[in-house]
């Protein structure tokens, strides 16, 4: 499996993230909302699109999780990961290792070569302005998701979740900035 290095900008958090997961770029206030308050809001593609991998997370190895932080934008939204030590927003979770999925922040992922292309433009109701490019489907990041999911549960991997302990709590504290 292809893989690329997520770096926080100071350098103490990677991830090596497999390059084959779903690219996506969304517009909603909750992930514009999550890169400001860190801000990084210069992260943002001109309409306010924050450019995303979505990824099995068993397939993910993070070294320097102890400088790592979640917040909740609303509270029934993600778990919204981020390097505390620089600020550096890097995934969303769910609140749940038994929904498998990870959505990085594809900003801080080198080499940008090896990622996909964007397949979907998604919650373009938030966007700041009219977005040109060409708009994707929904409907294969939808099977995209549910696929990573059900191989997760078959093959186990769903409790292989560098974000949560073995008992399925997170890893690290919230801090909401």
């Amino acid at each position: 499996m292809p893989v690329a290095t997520w770096t926080c900008e100071c350098g103490l958090v990677k991830a090596r993230v497999p390059t084959d997961g779903f690219r996506l770029v969304c517009y909603c206030n909750s992930c514009r909302e999550f890169v400001s308050r860190l801000g990084c809001g210069d992260r943002l593609n001109a309409a306010g699109g924050n450019d995303l991998i979505q990824v099995e997370p068993g397939e993910v190895e993070i070294t320097g999780a102890e400088n790592l932080r979640w917040m909740k934008v609303t509270e029934k939204g993600p778990m919204r990961w981020y390097a505390q030590c620089c600020d550096t927003p890097m995934a969303n979770t769910l609140s749940t290792r038994k929904l498998p999925f990870a959505s990085f922040q594809v900003h801080d992922i080198e080499p940008q070569l090896a990622l996909p292309e964007i397949r979907a433009h998604v919650n373009l109701k938030g966007a700041l302005a009219r977005v040109d490019e060409p708009l994707g489907s929904v409907r294969p990041l939808i099977l995209s998701f549910l696929g990573r999911i059900l191989r997760a549960w078959i093959s186990g991997r769903w409790r292989q979740n560098p974000f949560f302990g073995g008992d399925g709590t997170p890893i690290a504290e919230r801090a909401d900035p």
